[in-house]
Order: structure tokens, then sequence, then C-alpha cells
């Protein structure tokens, strides 16, 4: 039950500092000349920007398309933490609620603005690539989620379910 209340905290989280971010932020940022703020000059700034496509502006202007994945994404990433709630690491329900929050934080900008607002600016390392709270934890939650894939799932083969009693094609 903890871990079922963790998702839903980490959620929560993420929506919340997401839309947080962008209120407080994007009204300042729209007031400035070029809509920038240089923080670290070379390394970091605050720029408001309004993307209607995925990463680096792909597929721009293609809202329904977005909508629709998001909403696949979110169906399917709930069906799978309710449905294996039991059985899953609690790394795997980590990933799958920064996963889930991120999704969940640019679905409400897409549905009421038609756009994702994105507001940090990395310059350190070419980074073309200005992203929100959302956009970090969905790819922090899907980094974690291929770590965890690759290094710490192990799927019992079918001989050991069999004997368990459990009919492989069913999980």
């Amino acid at each position: 039950m903890k871990d079922n209340m963790l998702q839903i905290i980490i959620i929560a989280l993420a929506v919340a500092a997401d839309q947080l971010t962008k209120f407080l932020l994007v009204p300042m940022l729209q007031s400035l000349p070029g809509q920038t703020l240089t923080v670290i000059p070379g390394v970091f700034s605050l720029t408001y920007t309004g993307n209607t496509g995925a990463s680096f502006g792909i597929l721009a202007g293609a809202q329904p398309f977005f909508i629709a994945v998001t909403i696949i994404i979110l169906i399917a990433g709930t069906v799978v933490m309710i449905r294996t709630r039991k059985k899953q690491s609690s790394f795997l329900k980590i990933c799958l609620s920064l996963i889930i929050g991120g999704a969940v934080g640019n679905f409400a900008d897409r549905v009421t603005l038609g756009y994702v607002r994105d507001i940090f600016d990395f310059h350190a390392v070419y980074f073309p690539w200005i992203f929100n709270v959302a956009d970090s934890c969905l790819v922090v939650g899907a980094i974690l989620l291929g770590i965890y894939v690759i290094f710490i799932y192990k799927p019992k083969d079918k001989k050991a379910q069999m004997k368990e009693g459990k009919n492989p094609s069913e999980e």
C-alpha cells in the first residue's frame, strides 16, 4: 500500500512542479525582451517558448496526434501500474510514476493551450532543447526504465512458471 501511495505522490509532485514552474516563470519571461533571462552566462537561461511539436519541435502542429498518443501512454501506464502493482519493484514503480507524471504535465498544456510551455535552456554543452519539468520527469523515468529493463528485470523462464502452475502466455 505504501508503494501505491508513493506512486500517487510522485505523479502529483511531477505535475505540480511542472505547472507551478510554468505558472511562476512564464509571465515573467513573456515580459522580457527576447523572452529570455540569463541565469548563468554561457551556461543556463530561462527562455520561454511554446512548442507545438515533440522534442526539438518534431511534428510541429500535430496536436491531435500528441493528445491521442499521450492518452494511450497514460492508459497503458496506468493499467500496467494497477495490474502488476503487487509484483512490481519499487524502482519500476518510480520509473512509471515519473513517466506518467511527466505525460500528464505536458498533456495539461496541450489540452488547455494547444502547445507545451518550455522554459529551461542549457548552453554549457550544445543542447538544442528548451524543456520543462514534465520533460525532465519523462526523460529521467525513461532512462531509469531502460536501466531497469537492461540490468534489473529478470523474467522467469517458462519452465519455472509452469512448475508454479502459471500459464506463461497469461503474463
